[in-house]
């Protein structure tokens, strides 16, 4: 008797269901945990049954990309955002950032119009005397974690490859990771290298690696110069590259990103 065909395993774990949807471990793993995607739990690890991912299957292919939030309806997130990451209610500020883009919201509208505003309010209002560095700094490391948990890679071809840092003693590392997702949505291949780079370690990177624009974060006013200085050296070297400063929005980035990218 020839041998039988094979057919699909009746039951799946989530690294295999995330391959053969075509997305995130991560992004399985909360429709698991939301409820989205049915599944046991098989001594301490999730198992899919092929029924459920079926139905998982035929409603994406279905599905109708939600029109985002409106501009009035970003606004009135400010404020609920702001309190949430003053009072370190992590939970809160991630629910929101979650609802939003899940509803169709850009990553890059989502940093600017929600998370920036609330972030510039409380910078400032530590520099005036009135909240505790504490508060400034918990803020900052509750939005790198909640969007490292949102950010996505999309499908599709590459626009190319970028290096994003911050010089020596520029020590913010949020600007550097809000400039990573960003490109990352835009579907360019990002090595971030974070704060507080030595100069002499981003030349060597850039020449060791294809990097297509290499992009450095500048926010603290006594390297401005060292970060144009570092520009200039990288350019010099063939590296196109963008010094981003006080005003700088990501939209910014972007634009000349591709500018810089299109012009090589």
């Amino acid at each position: 008797m020839p041998p039988m065909p094979a057919t699909p395993s009746d039951s799946l774990d989530l690294q295999q269901v995330a391959d053969e949807l075509e997305v995130h471990y991560q992004t399985v793993y909360r429709w698991v945990r939301s409820g989205r995607l049915p599944a046991a739990l098989v001594d301490g690890k999730y198992t899919v049954e092929r029924q459920a991912l079926d139905q998982v299957q035929r409603e994406r292919s279905v599905a109708v990309r939600p029109t985002p939030p409106s501009a009035d309806r970003l606004r009135r997130q400010v404020e609920p955002m702001h309190n949430a990451l003053v009072g370190g209610d992590e939970a809160g500020a991630r629910r929101i950032a979650r609802t939003l883009v899940d509803q169709g919201t850009p990553v890059v509208d989502l940093i600017q119009e929600v998370i920036a505003p609330p972030l510039r309010r409380i910078g400032q209002a530590w520099h005036d005397g009135q909240l505790s560095i504490w508060v400034e700094h918990r803020a900052s490391a509750m939005v790198e974690r909640i969007l490292g948990d949102i950010a996505t890679v999309p499908r599709g071809r590459r626009r190319g490859t970028a290096m994003v840092a911050a010089v020596s003693g520029d020590r913010h590392s949020l600007p550097t990771a809000m400039a990573a997702v960003a490109l990352r949505d835009a579907n360019w291949n990002v090595h971030h290298l974070g704060a507080d780079m030595p100069p002499d370690e981003l030349v060597e990177f850039c020449a060791e690696h294809v990097v297509d624009v290499a992009v450095i974060s500048s926010t603290n006013p006594d390297v401005a110069d060292l970060s144009v200085e570092t520009g200039e050296r990288l350019e010099a070297a063939g590296v196109p590259t963008i010094v981003g400063g006080a005003g700088s929005t990501l939209d910014d980035l972007l634009a000349r990103a591709s500018a810089r990218r299109q012009a090589r």
